[in-house]
């Protein structure tokens, strides 16, 4: 494999994000992660689907646990790429407390694997993550981090987002951020369809660097304790 291909190929698998069930869930397939956790006894399913500009397409699927002072996930990405394709694994353990009032920090570690190539692990993925709930409506966040790949060079990743609740079961989400050399700004909104679902869209758009803008549409659900 050329360090080309695993330059591109460490950037789609890098990708795989945190799954949060707050109500200021930034993460999932946002750029912009929050310092938030599971509760204790929850786990929650992720999936999403994602469009780039030019054809090329990733599907997510992530499963992820409150596992006492941390939340425990496993995840699967699989590409359609015009140049490569193939399923990669990332695994999670991520760890966030509140502070201070409305003021909470964390950090968040995802091994990334493809079984397809060799070798087989791809990197870490290490991001500081916090958060400040300004209002009851609305929380701002910020991570700092870097991916650390074994075939290239290592890359830093960073962006500030907002989430801003106005109405009940409607949350609206900006963020800039640098992800895989590329500088992005994403919209998107979330609909709490029921108690145990949400359904989430959203618009990325590429303001400098290699990789295209895109639009994703994902589905969480909910399980554990009520």
């Amino acid at each position: 494999m050329t360090r080309a291909r695993a330059s591109r190929t460490a950037a789609l698998l890098i990708a795989a994000s945190a799954v949060s069930c707050s109500t200021w869930a930034a993460g999932g397939h946002h750029g912009v992660d929050d310092a938030t956790i599971l509760p204790q006894g929850e786990c929650e399913q992720e999936t999403w689907f994602t469009r780039q500009v030019g054809g090329d397409r990733l599907l997510h699927a992530g499963f992820n646990c409150r596992v006492g002072p941390v939340e425990l996930g496993i995840a699967a990405e699989h590409p359609r790429a015009v140049a490569d394709s193939g399923t990669g694994w990332n695994a999670e353990a991520k760890w966030a407390a509140e502070v201070a009032a409305g003021v909470s920090v964390g950090i968040d570690l995802q091994p990334v694997w493809q079984p397809g190539q060799r070798p087989r692990f791809v990197g870490t993925r290490a991001v500081a993550i916090a958060t400040w709930v300004a209002r009851p409506e609305l929380a701002l966040h910020l991570n700092v981090g870097r991916d650390f790949l074994r075939s290239a060079t290592n890359v830093p990743r960073h962006g500030v987002g907002a989430d801003w609740t106005p109405l009940e079961r409607w949350t609206f989400t900006a963020e800039r951020y640098l992800q895989d050399r590329t500088q992005q700004l994403r919209a998107g909104v979330r609909w709490e369809a029921g108690r145990l679902w949400k359904v989430d869209f959203s618009r990325a758009q590429r303001l400098h660097g290699p990789a295209p803008s895109n639009w994703t549409i994902g589905l969480t659900l909910d399980f554990g304790e009520e």
